[in-house]
């Protein structure tokens, strides 16, 4: 073979490494694209679950409250039943302040403080 020959085979050989060294960087770089994209495709898909609306949960939570509500209102009432049934005694003891003795031994007063300047 020629020297013209070999030369131009050694140019091609020297000519297809360089391009397959360039698509090789560019298989990496469309690499950490692909990984960069991926991040942010995971980071909208959160940010679109954490702003769903709210409604559908409301629904639920106004049920919720429903049900609570007759839950509370089905007690008061057998509350009251029982109360009407069985009515209150009349303890003399709690409902009147029993009287103080004559003598100032009783709990100490505002009244009973002595004054300032001997008066």
């Amino acid at each position: 073979m020629p020297a013209a020959g070999v030369a131009t085979l050694i140019l091609v050989l020297v000519a297809v490494a360089a391009l397959a060294a360039a698509l090789v960087q560019v298989a990496r770089l469309l690499k950490h694209v692909n990984f960069t994209l991926g991040t942010v495709i995971a980071g909208v898909r959160a940010i679109e679950l954490a702003t769903r609306p709210i409604n559908p949960v409301l629904g639920d939570i106004a049920n919720d409250l429903v049900a609570t509500q007759r839950a509370l209102d089905d007690l008061l009432a057998s509350k009251t039943a029982q109360a009407v049934k069985t009515p209150a005694r009349n303890n003399s003891a709690r409902s009147a302040p029993s009287p103080e003795p004559a003598d100032g031994t009783g709990p100490l007063l505002v009244s009973r403080l002595p004054r300032r300047g001997g008066r």
